[in-house]
């Protein structure tokens, strides 16, 4: 009978430390504040700094880099061209799923971008891509 509370005891003592370390879905990282693995590994492919001049629709363009981590982290430096105090920066997490990167800001808000070979190209709130005369002119290059 000893053996066996002490069985059951040993039992819940491993389910109680399995249960601490479980993903937090919101911010995809463990209880213990280590990143999924399964978060890495999906983004890994995608980390690198990418730029780009992006169109603005009261100046000459934004110089936008990019840089994606390989722990699911960015940041984003955005530069308006001929604009007084035009410079923001912006961090972040970023998600994979199939080919759309999801940036989404600590303040809550979210871009997207489809990869393409060596670049990504900037998608509207739709997740589609933006066409018209400009099309072209909404990508990144990695470097």
């Amino acid at each position: 009978m000893k053996q066996i509370i002490i069985l059951l005891l040993s039992c819940f003592t491993l389910f109680s430390c399995v249960n601490n370390v479980r993903v937090n879905k919101e911010n995809d990282v463990t209880d213990a504040g280590i990143p999924d693995k399964n978060i890495i590994e999906s983004v890994s492919p995608y980390s690198g700094e990418y730029k780009g001049i992006l169109p603005c629709a009261d100046c000459p363009g934004i110089e936008t880099t990019l840089t994606l981590e390989k722990d699911g982290n960015f940041a984003l430096h955005l530069v308006y061209i001929d604009e007084k105090d035009g410079i923001f920066d912006e961090k972040g997490t970023y998600i994979v799923n199939d080919s759309i990167i999801t940036l989404k800001t600590n303040a809550g808000e979210e871009q997207y971008y489809k990869v393409e070979t060596n670049k990504l190209r900037r998608l509207n709130a739709d997740k589609e891509v933006i066409t018209g005369q400009l099309a072209d002119n909404y990508i990144l290059v990695k470097k």
